[in-house]
């Protein structure tokens, strides 16, 4: 576990980098990394050592479907806008990035 904080932590300074798409697809990464291992963000002032490990609500809910193409739309877990070949629907119809999908969900 210690390994991929690490890597986040390396992703957190990487995405203060000052080229523009090395610092988007570090801080991505490093969001993705989060939610798939359930990481807990805090603020590094605060040393709670023993604080509870608080679960991610998820704004989207499965079962996803693939779609096509969507111009012009938003991912609703991250709000960043989508590519085609990268997006998928949730139950409720909203685009979503399959990056922001669990991985035991996706399809």
């Amino acid at each position: 576990m210690s390994s991929i904080v690490d890597r986040v932590r390396k992703l957190v300074a990487l995405a203060g980098s000052p080229n523009e798409h090395e610092s988007r697809s570090a801080a991505a990464m490093a969001c993705r990394l989060i939610r798939e291992h359930g990481l807990q963000v805090s603020d590094p002032s605060s040393h709670a050592r023993h604080a509870e490990r608080e679960v991610p609500r998820r704004r989207t809910a499965g079962p996803y479907t693939r779609a096509r193409s969507v111009r012009g739309a938003s991912c609703r877990e991250c709000a960043e806008p989508v590519a085609d070949g990268e997006v998928f629907h949730d139950a409720g119809g909203a685009p979503v990035h399959g990056d922001c999908i669990p991985r035991g969900e996706r399809p």
